[in-house]
């Protein structure tokens, strides 16, 4: 019953993708799936445990997810039920759809009419950072933000009278504790960093992770 309710879904997911919709499919527990990459149609076979969330978006769309930062996320296989999630917001802004194609042959007036409210109703006041995300207190950080929980979490890690990094690095011009809080950092968010070479490489020897974001 459940593998007929996930194929029927998909199947379903596909019809709408082509209505110039954007569908999106949401599981929890453990589960395989199977499937096929249209472009090259390649066989894929995946596995999730916990809150699954499989997005097909056209242009011009966005997902905002905020964890509880006092707990984390979650999941409960006993109950099959989720905690930590505090909100999980799709956003769509304007996109060009075959009825917006067809109004256009038929009233580029109204289609540009129907262009420069739909503008207006989706200005914003810049972009708001959720209370439950922070960025990385470093000059290394990129902007790309984390969970307060998580940044609690390097914290402890930095201030643990056991961490074992007792120098900072020959070349890298900083103290103790940043090099401990770079360290920390870097292992659980990598990507949040922009980093020069000489930091990259120290990083790496240190933890042995490769940086993903170099750009020397």
């Amino acid at each position: 019953m459940k593998f007929t309710s996930i194929l029927f879904a998909f199947i379903a997911i596909i019809f709408l993708v082509s209505c110039s919709h954007n569908p999106a499919l949401f599981t929890m527990g453990k589960r395989f799936q199977a499937g096929t990459t249209p472009g090259s149609a390649d066989l894929g076979l995946s596995y999730t445990n916990g809150l699954s969330i499989i997005d097909i978006p056209r242009e011009n769309s966005s997902w905002e997810m905020e964890i509880a930062d006092d707990e984390g996320l979650s999941f409960d296989p006993a109950t099959n039920t989720l905690s930590g999630v505090r909100k999980i917001t799709r956003k769509t802004g304007i996109q060009i759809t075959g009825y917006l194609v067809d109004l256009a042959e038929k009233s580029p007036e109204a289609a540009k009419a129907y262009i420069e409210q739909a503008s207006e109703i989706q200005k914003v006041d810049g972009v708001k950072l959720s209370p439950q995300l922070v960025t990385l207190p470093l000059s290394q950080s990129n902007g790309n933000t984390i969970t307060k929980y998580l940044l609690s979490k390097i914290k402890a890690k930095v201030e643990d009278p056991a961490n074992p990094i007792k120098t900072v690095p020959e070349g890298l011009n900083m103290s103790l504790y940043d090099w401990k809080f770079l360290v920390e950092s870097y292992k659980d968010c990598p990507e949040c960093l922009s980093l020069s070479k000489v930091e990259a490489d120290a990083l790496e020897k240190e933890t042995g992770i490769k940086y993903p974001g170099a750009t020397y």
